[in-house]
């Protein structure tokens, strides 16, 4: 099956627009659009970005409005397309003024004709959803034909929508009307950034050992109770150095299963120099920003 493709909105020249004799029909008019594709002149379909369809549809009597807010993924594309909207709705302003006669029935009751703005005052689209003999719009969710009833809200939404007439009612009041010839939907998934907490070593370090003095037990791993000088001597003797370290010698030794380099305390100078490392959590190269 061949595919019709419909216009780039960068490559639309809004002057190719024509409009078809009128018709009229329970008091209202309706003027056919018309683009000229250069050989011919044929429906006026175009695609819109990727924009946001937050809530779920209106349900009249004789059709489902959904309200498009015009929003979307890609800034510059969502901006490209309130441009191309704007000056399509300029564009039909003005030729309503030069066919200002032939449009619109005027008198000296009705001297005023009110455009209905495409973009509404809550930034978003009025698309009517048609589902009838002649007509129906294609709505797809992930890919899959869906039910009207199954349109779900707060989703990502890109239409292919055709500029099919003009319509006037008896008031003078006219508009343009969009016919959705198809709607895709995709689910408006979250960022979940799946980080935890690292462990810090400074929160099972809960044994406070002052500086000044040496806590000892009588199942002291390095000395025994003999070796320590029993008078207030405040300095450590080498014959308690060297204890100390013949005692760790063998404690290691008698481990088979350990690997480990023993350092000779006697090359170490002992100092009361109280010296802490500090350390702070990195800050991330990146400011995490909101899409």
């Amino acid at each position: 099956m061949d595919y019709l493709e419909p216009l780039k909105i960068s490559l639309i020249d809004l002057n190719n627009i024509s409009y078809s004799k009128i018709r009229e029909l329970n008091n209202k008019k309706i003027i056919i659009v018309k683009y000229d594709y250069g050989d011919k002149y044929k429906n006026f379909v175009f695609q819109t970005p990727t924009l946001l369809n937050l809530n779920k549809p209106n349900y009249c009597n004789q059709y489902v409005e959904m309200a498009i807010t015009l929003e979307g993924k890609e800034k510059n594309k969502v901006n490209t397309f309130l441009k191309f909207i704007n000056d399509l709705e300029n564009k039909i302003k003005s030729d309503a003024v030069v066919n200002l006669n032939s449009w619109f029935k005027l008198d000296k009751n009705k001297q005023d004709i009110n455009f209905q703005k495409i973009i509404r005052d809550d930034n978003t689209i009025r698309i009517k959803i048609l589902k009838n003999n002649d007509y129906e719009t294609l709505v797809n969710y992930n890919n899959k034909k869906i039910n009207l009833s199954s349109i779900p809200d707060n989703t990502w939404c890109k239409l292919i929508l055709e500029c099919y007439a003009i319509w006037i009612n008896s008031n003078n009041n006219f508009g343009i009307f969009f016919r959705p010839i198809l709607i895709s939907l995709l689910p408006k998934l979250k960022k979940i950034y799946n980080y935890n907490f690292i462990g810090d070593e400074t929160d099972s370090d809960n044994i406070d050992i002052p500086d000044t003095e040496i806590n000892i037990t009588q199942n002291n791993l390095f000395l025994d109770s003999h070796t320590l000088d029993k008078s207030n001597n405040n300095s450590t003797s080498q014959l308690e150095i060297n204890e100390l370290y013949n005692n760790l010698q063998h404690t290691i030794n008698s481990d088979d299963n350990q690997n480990i380099n023993i350092i000779n305390l006697n090359n170490i100078e002992l100092s009361s120099n109280n010296s802490t490392d500090q350390y702070k959590m990195n800050s991330s190269d990146d400011d995490m920003t909101s899409e």
